[in-house]
């Protein structure tokens, strides 16, 4: 599997790729958001190309889904802001990331959705 990063990646369905504009529409969220903020998850200071081994994505899956991780990724990305964003990818500097707390994957509702998920299926296959 391929993953490509740049520095001016923009996913190519923006903010609906994340249900952004029906959550607007919804009134989940207001209209102002950083959904721009998300792009910056396959943003990087060079052009790359990650290379996932299949195996072991489809291991990864079967403990945490991936709409899971990308719904914390956007969430921690707008938490930080576009703004904050860019001028660390400009300056190739992350340093203002060093003071966040890391994630708490067992208080965070996405992660424990999936530990929940994960349980599930354990107990089915039973």
């Amino acid at each position: 599997q391929l993953v490509f990063f740049h520095p001016w990646y923009c996913f190519r369905d923006g903010a609906s790729r994340f249900g952004a504009e029906s959550a607007v529409e919804a009134g989940a969220v207001n209209d102002e958001q950083d959904f721009g903020a998300a792009n910056y998850a396959r943003r990087s200071p060079w052009g790359m190309i990650n290379l996932l081994r299949t195996p072991q994505v489809r291991a990864a899956q079967r403990v945490i889904p991936t709409g899971l991780v990308y719904r914390q990724n956007e969430r921690t990305l707008q938490e930080v802001g576009s703004a904050q964003l860019e001028a660390m990818l400009q300056k190739r500097d992350w340093k203002p990331l060093a003071a966040r707390a890391p994630v708490d994957r067992r208080s965070n509702p996405v992660f424990a959705a999936a530990d929940a998920f994960r349980q599930k299926q354990e107990q089915q296959q039973q």
